[in-house]
């Protein structure tokens, strides 16, 4: 039986487009090797309508609520960005994604070590998930999910790969 296509999601930067606060891309040449796979890219800064180039945004303790917020404007796009990401999971459960590798680091896509800022604080005062996978973890925790740090070498792509594999084929 010849090997069927998986559709995984994937940060639009990691492809590629030019979809980052800079105009830029962190493109990934390792991912075009990578056999067998659908890409669906999404950006969710530019999903919520945030554009391109764009203001830089963080992740901000407000009175124990953590809030995504643009450093210069101060503006607040924490329920604009839980709202896409509702309807992205919902799109993406729909298309039967079976894994997501999300851009390391980011406010809104980082899986860990995203620095929690806090208002007259000159130094981060701790490390979390970005806005985005915070609530893909939460309203679908069962997907295989990474960052592109973990997929630097061939063993991590064949780890996270085989995830994918057991999760597709065993909910299929």
């Amino acid at each position: 039986m010849p090997e069927q296509i998986i559709p995984i999601a994937i940060s639009a930067c990691l492809l590629g487009e030019e979809v980052r606060y800079d105009g830029k891309h962190k493109q990934q040449t390792w991912i075009h090797a990578m056999a067998d796979v659908r890409w669906i890219p999404i950006c969710p800064e530019v999903e919520a309508g945030m554009g391109v180039p764009r203001e830089k945004i963080h992740l901000e303790l407000h009175h124990q609520q953590l809030k995504l917020m643009s450093i210069d404007t101060r503006q607040d796009w924490s329920a604009v960005m839980d709202e896409q990401a509702s309807v992205w999971i919902a799109k993406l459960q729909q298309q039967n994604v079976s894994g997501y590798i999300f851009k390391s680091k980011s406010p809104s896509c980082g899986i860990k070590d995203v620095p929690i800022w806090q208002e007259g604080r000159s130094e981060p005062v701790a490390a979390g998930r970005g806005r985005f996978v915070q609530r893909v973890t939460q309203q679908w925790p069962e997907l295989p999910l990474v960052d592109e740090m973990a997929l630097q070498d061939e063993t991590g792509r064949q780890r996270f790969m085989q995830q994918v594999r057991e999760y597709h084929f065993g909910s299929s």
